[in-house]
């Protein structure tokens, strides 16, 4: 059996009807053409006017995202909205049926905190042409849209690393240690290092080739011992390849220079260098080697003043150019921040004998010129002041509870980036998490 076609279907239904002699059935059909032309214009121009607008849309949402893309970044925020006009307008040419005045709207807005983050809003207000306009009584269907997105880069940053070698980071690095170099020297818990030496200075050691050997040898031969020194330039270079890493993860440039410092700053690099080109410099951080016991230079009594903070500050300070934003644009350069690995005692002359916690004035001298500092404080241990003059001096005034030590060492850091490690601590793991704070690691979120 044939179906009829749905045409053929409809012109037998009309022909039945005009053959009705009751004329109110034709008038019915009239009046109900009037609604079903009204309904179906309306149907296919809101129908245009919303395929139109999910066009519109997704060209907002992509000039949204080029306006914050990795090379737009680069540009300051005239000539990024410049090129996201043109880049909107580019995309709607052609779109049939609509009606637009080329007054796309544009907000763009960037902080510094301390990573560039760039917001931006792209509206538009457009129109879609009707067909049927005549029957809607309307030439145009309003349409409009918005989007936003947000880029958050790592900022460039050149890193000043400035670490403690003076003779009291010649700890051992474990409790272990600590107790079996006490026991060996009959008192003294640091691994002092010294060239002239003597049946009674340091005391309580032998003979090796015709000379009496100093306490380091007894820690780093006899005892096969890990300093404390020696986890800081281990710690060092493995937060090279940390850095390493997480540049290449955020697509940001990190540099690195290196100083150490004992009665005075040390320079190994003052520029900040390639992060490889950092690391084979890590291992000139070394320990301070000594005449003898209050003597830096034979026949000069200096009583062992061996950690200038002030002076070593007073220096690194003036290397430290003032920093950029990091922000990769044009002539701008990376932001600074100088990482302080010390076991926090101050031991220096200036205007006489200042013992006791860090002077932080020059702290706030850094970081007034916009210089982030990091502070990895390697605990200074109450056990270590062990002998009289050490118990007296040393672990009474600034050890005993509560201890004087590492307050003044918070106060230097910068909010959120001070960190505390002792005896038996992981201070690769200690100095790769300061890091990363510092650094606050952000990739490019849209």
């Amino acid at each position: 059996m044939m179906r009829q076609s749905p045409v053929l279907s409809m012109i037998r239904i009309v022909r039945r009807l005009l053959r009705q002699e009751r004329g109110n059935v034709i008038m019915i059909f009239a009046f109900s053409l009037i609604p079903l032309v009204f309904g179906a214009g309306m149907v296919i121009d809101y129908a245009r006017a919303a395929r139109l607008q999910t066009k519109m849309n997704a060209i907002t949402d992509a000039t949204a995202l080029y306006a914050v893309s990795a090379p737009m970044l680069k540009n300051d925020l005239d000539e990024t909205k410049k090129r996201a006009n043109a880049f909107f307008d580019d995309q709607v040419v052609g779109l049939n049926g609509l009606i637009y005045g080329k007054d796309v709207k544009i907000d763009i807005t960037e902080t510094l905190s301390p990573t560039l983050q760039r917001n931006v809003t792209v509206s538009y207000a457009a129109a879609s042409n009707n067909l049927f306009g005549a029957i809607l009584s309307s030439a145009s269907i309003a349409i409009g849209g918005s989007a936003s997105a947000k880029s958050v880069t790592a900022p460039n940053i050149d890193f000043y690393m400035v670490l403690d070698t003076s003779p009291s980071m010649a700890l051992p690095a474990t409790k272990a240690g600590l107790t079996a170099l006490t026991a060996a020297t009959g008192g003294c818990a640091f691994a002092c290092h010294q060239t002239n030496t003597s049946s009674t200075n340091p005391g309580r050691t032998r003979m090796v080739n015709g000379q009496y050997v100093d306490y380091y040898y007894i820690a780093k031969t006899d005892l096969k011992l890990a300093l404390r020194s020696d986890l800081v330039t281990s710690a060092v270079e493995n937060l090279v390849d940390v850095a390493k890493e997480t540049a290449q993860a955020n697509g940001a440039t990190y540099r690195m220079a290196l100083g150490h410092f004992d009665w005075t700053y040390h320079s190994i690099e003052d520029k900040p260098v390639d992060l490889d080109t950092a690391k084979g410099l890590v291992s000139q951080a070394q320990l301070l080697t000594v005449c003898q016991n209050n003597q830096r230079v034979c026949g000069i009594n200096d009583s062992d003043m061996l950690t200038n903070f002030t002076t070593s500050l007073t220096s690194i300070n003036a290397i430290m150019p003032v920093p950029g934003a990091g922000t990769k644009k044009g002539s701008d350069s990376p932001q600074g921040v100088m990482f302080l690995i010390t076991d926090g005692m101050r031991d220096e002359n200036a205007g006489g004998r200042k013992l006791g916690p860090m002077p932080t004035a020059m702290c706030d001298t850094i970081k007034a010129k916009g210089i982030r500092i990091a502070v990895l404080y390697t605990e200074y241990l109450w056990e270590s002041a062990s002998d009289g003059w050490s118990i007296s001096n040393v672990r009474t005034p600034f050890l005993n509870p509560p201890e004087k030590i590492s307050p003044p060492l918070e106060s230097c850091a910068s909010p959120g980036l001070y960190y505390k490690v002792t005896t038996d601590s992981d201070m690769s793991a200690a100095l790769a998490s300061l890091f990363q704070k510092a650094v606050q690691a952000a990739h490019l979120t849209k």
